[in-house]
């Protein structure tokens, strides 16, 4: 060690923040050389003379009172942040556990006794002017066995949707040759192909004023009830009665809920001809909450439809008289290639058109019933209520609160176990922060 080095550490020897092999190394260095010596000495005066300053001085008592006071305050204050934050949590908990009981109630997690699942897929709305329905099983059931199940869902043939897609919206014609070796004669009938699919266009454009004039307008209607009543089951099975007696029949029937709040959701479909007469019997098996009637044009669509598979129909027949006089083997696959697809978009459009059909033929019914008299205003003076509605409304309310509290703690049961692993990985990756400073804090004071 040298001089300068000496000096560099003199403050750190006062402070005692050198190491052993340091420390042994720095005081062989101050015997040997005297200048070092002599600035260790002073140093060491110093330190010694500035250690001794207070000794003998005693503050204030008034400064003592305020230090006092000081502590006190903020101890208070600790044990203050230390209540907060336990309310706080416990709010935050508390909180936390009501959203989480809201959500498993609006999603059926906690209806534990209800009759039958949620279907899947499923969607009432009462405030929608059209509710959707799509079977959970597609495969269930067939299309052409009984096109009003899946009425509201596109109905897709044989998987081709994006080339079924793409012609709907175009102009009609055929694409292209799927074979991309076909020869000079295949991309000739090709063009003649579209030579005569424009002549069709052509004259079906001189007609389509003619025809246009004697088209109907064709609208698919639909409704939505939601009927409250104290006799679930009674209603329940009304409803269903009702629906087979007018020649309908029942598209979804869910139930959830528990006994004294329990709630039904029906979609039926009934004949467009007798909608207006099954709801108004309807309108007698409970009390009416909400009521709509909905008609939906489909002439245009229905109409673009129909013009589109006759077309279709039409290059069908050119190109199977085009495949009895094929010349070759490529001219045979290329024109097997666009009758396939032909035939695809043939089976897409008459699936939409069977689906229009069902529409116009059968009228869907949203029905949602739900267990218990509907809550209405009522007015409260001189401490009595109208004909003890309102104490009718109060016990309602403390019994929906008692169900609510009741599903927090099923809720707490439901999340316990997943709650539980959170604290455990929090648990341990606090382990290991506290050993890895622990560790950290040894190696610096070694």
């Amino acid at each position: 060690m040298n001089c300068k080095e000496f000096l560099e550490r003199l403050d750190a020897y006062i402070d005692g923040e050198l190491t052993q092999p340091e420390r042994e190394a720095f005081l062989s260095h101050a015997q040997n050389c005297s200048t070092c010596r002599e600035a260790l000495w002073e140093t060491e005066a110093i330190h010694d003379a500035l250690a001794h300053m207070n000794d003998g001085l005693r503050p204030p008592l008034e400064a003592q009172a305020g230090w006092r006071a000081a502590v006190k305050r903020e101890a208070r204050r600790r044990k203050t942040r230390v209540l907060y934050r336990a309310v706080s949590a416990v709010a935050a908990a508390f909180v936390l556990l009501a959203g989480t009981t809201a959500v498993f109630r609006a999603t059926g997690v906690l209806d534990f006794d209800a009759d039958t699942a949620p279907a899947s897929g499923v969607h009432i709305a009462t405030s929608a002017p059209r509710a959707e329905y799509y079977d959970a099983d597609p495969e269930t059931y067939s299309v052409s066995d009984d096109p009003t199940l899946a009425r509201h869902a596109l109905v897709e043939a044989d998987g081709a949707a994006e080339n079924s897609n793409a012609v709907i919206a175009g102009d009609g014609q055929s694409p292209a040759p799927a074979s991309a070796g076909a020869g000079a004669s295949a991309s000739a009938l090709t063009s003649e192909a579209r030579t005569e699919d424009t002549a069709i266009e052509e004259n079906a454009d001189e007609s389509s004023s003619e025809v246009e004039t004697a088209k109907k307008r064709l609208f698919a209607r639909s409704a939505v009830r939601e009927l409250h009543s104290d006799n679930f089951d009674a209603t329940h099975q009304s409803i269903l009665d009702l629906v087979e007696e007018y020649n309908g029949h029942v598209v979804s029937d869910t139930r959830s809920g528990q006994e004294g709040a329990r709630n039904a959701t029906i979609a039926a479909d009934v004949p467009s001809d007798e909608l207006d007469a099954f709801l108004e019997a309807l309108d007698f098996v409970a009390d009416v909450a909400y009521q709509s009637v909905n008609s939906e044009d489909i002439s245009d669509n229905y109409y673009d439809v129909q013009g589109r598979l006759e077309t279709l129909r039409l290059e069908r027949d050119r190109l199977n008289e085009l495949i009895s006089s094929a010349a070759d083997a490529d001219e045979l696959e290329a024109l097997d290639a666009q009758l396939e697809e032909v035939y695809t978009q043939i089976d897409t459009l008459e699936s939409k058109l069977r689906n229009f059909d069902s529409q116009l033929e059968y009228a869907r019914v949203d029905i949602v019933l739900r267990e218990g008299a509907q809550l209405e205003a009522t007015a409260i003076t001189g401490g009595t209520t109208t004909g003890g509605t309102a104490e009718q409304g109060l016990n309602r309310s403390l019994e929906s609160l008692g169900a609510f509290f009741r599903d927090m703690g099923v809720s707490l049961a439901v999340i316990a176990p997943y709650a539980g692993i959170a604290v455990g990985v929090v648990a341990l990756i606090a382990l290991v922060w506290a050993g890895i400073t622990l560790i950290n804090r040894r190696r610096k004071h070694d």
